[in-house]
């Protein structure tokens, strides 16, 4: 419900957040509408507001979409088509003044790199544990500053907390608290900024629930 959608809004606001993404592409566009300008009302002109359309649309509706928002200023259109459609998002990107942003569902550097070089995107959403761990993910980004183009990693912010940190660009780095079973401590937001904590390493540790949680593991490589 908006009336929920917004109340969690402005928790989310002040505990510190720095920016609001809702869920939108639902069948009925003119219902997306709606409560995306509610919730912009909501929060006024000065809060970073994002879509997220999970791959709902075609080329044909985003765009119209994307055109019917221009004037709330949102920062980005999030995943508007197929996640592999570099060209969809390529007209996209060059037809309307929102940013789009797309990249968290592919799976190599490989991948990436059809997007950057198609000018897919304005702004990347690489996901570290899908492309294959730091070492990708760093190859990736160096290729994304050369373009040009911005960076919000896709979840798991306890290791995109560090490397987002490590781009020349100002970035953004998703807020999720689904993970926080799994480890002792706690990332701190402020003043709509992550603190990259000064602890060794990526800063966590497992917690005990976690421990319970695992029903097997495996060794490998050399001894």
């Amino acid at each position: 419900p908006i009336e929920e959608v917004k109340a969690r809004a402005t928790q989310s606001i002040e505990s510190g957040v720095g920016g609001i993404k809702i869920k939108v592409g639902q069948p009925d566009m003119r219902e997306d509408l709606r409560r995306l300008a509610a919730v912009r009302e909501h929060l006024g002109e000065e809060v970073p507001l994002m879509v997220d359309a999970n791959q709902q649309w075609d080329r044909h509706s985003a765009l119209r979409f994307g055109r019917a928002v221009e004037e709330l200023g949102l920062v980005w259109i999030e995943e508007p088509l197929d996640a592999y459609d570099a060209e969809g998002h390529a007209r996209l990107a060059d037809a309307l003044d929102t940013p789009i942003a797309t990249g968290e569902m592919l799976s190599s550097v490989a991948e990436h790199v059809r997007l950057i070089e198609a000018r897919a995107a304005d702004i990347i959403q690489p996901d570290a544990p899908r492309v294959g761990g730091i070492t990708p993910f760093l190859r990736l980004a160096t290729l994304a500053d050369h373009a040009g183009l911005q960076l919000a990693p896709h979840f798991a912010m306890e290791i995109h907390l560090h490397l987002a940190a490590a781009y020349p660009r100002e970035p953004w780095v998703e807020h999720f608290e689904w993970l926080d079973p799994l480890f002792n401590e706690r990332l701190e937001t402020r003043d709509g900024r992550m603190i990259v904590p000064d602890r060794p390493g990526l800063g966590f540790t497992l917690s005990e629930q976690c421990r319970k949680w695992v029903v097997d593991s495996v060794a490998f490589g050399r001894a």
